[in-house]
């Protein structure tokens, strides 16, 4: 199997971002072998291409839903887009490149974790590096070799309403030893970026971060119950009890 792609892309209440992302997507350096919607739980009046697959829930399945789908992708890839994320045109180069060196999972906005302290640091287009980053999971865009999500159904769901990422890096490492990490994004060459609207999309008064006021300590609290499993973060950390 050469390098196929399939992409996926949720929607929940941003369909105006829609068409920025597929001609994003259809635009890429590398082209996805086939590109697919998730309609969550609610009716859009957008104007769906007819080379595009659509799959519709009339109930809002949360953030989990696209990573369900993605383990019937039949290609060696499979990347997985928030809806305020639109990539610069070489991203999936970028991803291919970086995983042939590490074998991870690709993330657009990384996070690597000090649970001690309750908080994280940024890598990706919030933080630009011309490096690859290791991180301990991150969000906005996930890339990875398809074969590899099904670790991060080896164990149950902990929250239906928060963490999908948290759990997709986690048990990618418990399971698999598998790393995640923010392929480089130099400051002088935006078409490697995951996402050229990261800080002006998502922002807005749909994010989650906004809509639920526990969502921080949420994902603090699955962060904890994956340490306890066995996940290795970078940064040392006390034990858990």
């Amino acid at each position: 199997m050469g390098d196929t792609i399939t992409t996926i892309l949720q929607t929940y209440k941003r369909p105006k971002y829609l068409q920025s992302q597929i001609d994003a997507i259809k635009n890429q350096s590398m082209q996805s072998d086939d590109i697919i919607i998730v309609q969550n739980g609610e009716e859009t009046n957008f104007n769906y291409p007819d080379d595009i697959h659509t799959i519709k829930s009339s109930e809002n399945m949360k953030f989990h839903l696209r990573f369900a789908i993605g383990l019937l992708a039949k290609t060696k890839y499979v990347c997985f887009f928030d809806d305020d994320t639109i990539p610069g045109q070489n991203w999936y180069w970028n991803c291919v490149n970086t995983i042939q060196q590490t074998n991870a999972i690709c993330v657009g906005n990384g996070r690597i974790i000090d649970i001690n302290k309750k908080t994280w640091y940024g890598s990706g287009w919030g933080n630009p590096s011309n490096n690859i980053t290791p991180v301990d999971f991150g969000g906005h865009v996930w890339f990875l070799k398809t074969e590899q999500l099904k670790y991060m159904w080896f164990d149950k769901i902990y929250n239906y309403n928060n963490g999908e990422d948290i759990q997709l890096s986690a048990n990618a490492n418990i399971f698999g030893n598998i790393k995640t990490v923010v392929p480089p994004h130099p400051k002088d060459d935006k078409s490697l970026w995951s996402s050229l609207k990261g800080i002006e999309y998502g922002a807005d008064d749909v994010a989650s971060y906004k809509v639920n006021p526990i969502h921080f300590a949420e994902r603090f609290a699955l962060i904890e119950e994956y340490v306890k499993k066995g996940w290795n973060l970078l940064i040392e950390h006390a034990p858990i009890s």
